[in-house]
């Protein structure tokens, strides 16, 4: 990237080639903030030139959390898709206050405003609300009322609105027959195995019959018997397509197929609902983790039952076929 040039002829700093604008003071190179924000980075040149301590800016808070997190990737506490999650929340900080403002002047009831607005939507619904917030609040402990979660009023509300999205059998038969190769067994294991958008980015392929891949959001494990139809379908290649590239194929499928969509990730709504199985059974295909004694106490789920689980949602999608 080109460096920029000095806002003006007297300005006391030069653009660094590290993308920050810097000082030699005392013999020393000091620097004082990113070429994109000369303003903040001449305000804390003035206070250090003063010898004032400058105060504490979103862009020294979220750069620290930022840290704290690259630091948890690296060592496996957190998922890539975790920490994805907290790179958008910051961008939409730092796009909100900037990062030259100090802490004690910020508003939080108007970065609640911004937290709401998507890319793709004017709003975003309750749920990814709720996430943004917590991460929010992981940034900002202090800020109080301004971010704490939409309530579960709100959150039953907004289910409610979206009514039942589940598919009938026939119409999963009817979208799996008219797949592509490559997403043919994306959305099997959607209907046999509770995978989502996600999941089949980075699914490795199974162990014969059998998958034990971890849930890529949180790292939990998981195990599920894989159908005949799902194993013959596998032998497909796996594109790697984003969750975004996913949602569009499948509405896409969708429509030519002329079945209503409720997303692809309706088909793990879909295989919980018709799942009849008990909770810990459902927990271990899913990679559902509870912190209650019969999960701290349960130390695995044995194959029969999951295997059981999985034939009988089997024999539902086959039935009337």
């Amino acid at each position: 990237m080109e460096k920029p040039k000095k806002p003006y002829a007297t300005f006391p700093l030069y653009a660094h080639s590290c993308g920050s604008w810097a000082a030699r003071i005392g013999g020393k190179i000091r620097y004082f903030g990113p070429w994109k924000d000369p303003k903040a980075a001449l305000d804390k040149y003035r206070a250090f030139i003063k010898g004032v301590v400058p105060a504490k800016t979103v862009g020294h808070v979220v750069d620290g959390f930022k840290a704290e997190k690259e630091a948890q990737l690296v060592t496996g506490d957190i998922t890539p898709v975790t920490y994805s999650e907290y790179q958008v929340t910051c961008k939409v900080i730092e796009d909100h206050f900037g990062r030259g403002r100090a802490i004690d002047s910020l508003d939080f009831n108007t970065l609640r405003v911004a937290l709401s607005k998507g890319k793709r939507k004017a709003t975003l619904g309750p749920a990814t609300m709720k996430r943004r917030l917590v991460i929010a609040r992981m940034i900002f402990p202090a800020a109080g009322k301004p971010l704490k979660a939409p309530s579960q009023k709100l959150m039953r509300a907004a289910k409610e609105a979206a009514g039942e999205r589940l598919y009938e059998a026939a119409d999963v038969r009817k979208l799996v027959a008219a797949a592509a190769p490559e997403f043919r067994w994306q959305i099997l294991m959607g209907i046999n195995a509770a995978f989502g958008p996600k999941d089949c980015e980075f699914f490795p392929g199974p162990q014969g019959e059998w998958h034990n891949f971890a849930r890529v959001k949180t790292g939990i494990k998981r195990r599920c018997w894989l159908w005949p139809e799902t194993v013959e379908a596998l032998t497909a290649p796996n594109p790697g397509w984003d969750r975004f590239r996913v949602s569009k194929e499948f509405a896409a499928l969708c429509e030519a197929c002329e079945v209503e969509s409720h997303g692809f990730y309706s088909l793990k709504r879909t295989w919980v609902t018709v799942a009849d199985a008990s909770q810990s059974v459902i927990d271990a295909i899913c990679g559902w983790s509870k912190n209650d004694m019969a999960s701290v106490y349960r130390q695995k789920t044995f194959d029969d039952k999951i295997k059981a689980c999985c034939e009988q949602v089997r024999a539902w999608y086959l039935e009337g076929a």
